[in-house]
């Protein structure tokens, strides 16, 4: 059994919330390991894209744009409630917890799926460093909060205020992938790509020093590969 499913399918979901669920690739994962739910409701501050159609065409699963530090959900209205890989992309975490607490249920399920910085292999070093330079790009647009990652600690502290009961975690490595493999170097390449000139286009300031750190990360990437960062997976049930 993997992890995700290890973590997820033992959960009843009911009526689910996953916060900012962008593409939609983690209710993908909530549909094919939670026991079972109701009814899936994703938010996000963005429409979705022509991308993730498909999934929000489900009969059982919706979205709506919305905010993450302004819910527009009654009290306690959720069984459970998921975010992943997003809390570096939110512009108040506190507040955006505050706000999950708030429409979770009690006795309903909080789920947190985040990468993080605590790095065990030197491809995943590649992967944190491209991470951290397009976040640098993105947030020199004014417009996009997009965060470094975090450290383990600081994901689990996060949580710590939150008073849950049952936590468990569970940790993903990634370190099994194959850092070599050519089809994610190229997907990575074509990141590099887009992001110089994405900040050529905005004429940033440093245009000059992140196409140079770009090109440095096409190298190291060709030297040593790519694995994801590693993730950790928090679940616990709201007292």
């Amino acid at each position: 059994m993997n992890i995700l499913k290890q973590a997820l399918n033992g959960i009843t979901g009911g009526k689910v919330l996953d916060v900012a669920s962008g593409e939609g690739e983690f209710i993908k994962t909530l549909v094919g390991n939670l026991r079972r739910y109701a009814e899936l409701i994703g938010i996000d501050t963005f429409q979705y894209t022509k991308a993730a159609g498909s999934i929000f065409y489900a009969e059982d699963v919706r979205f709506i744009q919305m905010d993450a530090k302004r819910l527009g959900f009654s009290d306690e209205s959720f069984d459970t409630v998921s975010i992943s890989n997003s809390l570096h992309h939110l512009e108040n975490i506190p507040q955006c917890i505050e706000e999950i607490k708030r429409v979770l249920k009690p006795g309903g399920h909080l789920i947190i799926k985040e990468i993080h910085r605590d790095i065990q292999a030197d491809p995943q070093l590649n992967e944190m460093y491209l991470h951290h330079w397009v976040a640098e790009i993105d947030s020199a647009f004014g417009d996009y909060t997009h965060n470094k990652t975090f450290t383990r600690q600081e994901i689990v502290d996060f949580v710590k205020g939150l008073d849950l009961s049952n936590v468990l975690f569970y940790d993903i490595s990634n370190t099994n992938l194959d850092p070599m493999d050519e089809a994610v170097i190229r997907e990575n390449e074509k990141i590099i790509d887009r992001y110089i000139q994405y900040a050529y286009t905005a004429r940033l300031p440093d245009y000059k020093k992140l196409r140079q750190r770009g090109e440095e990360l096409r190298q190291r990437h060709h030297e040593v590969g790519t694995q994801w960062e590693p993730e950790l997976i928090i679940v616990g049930e709201k007292q």
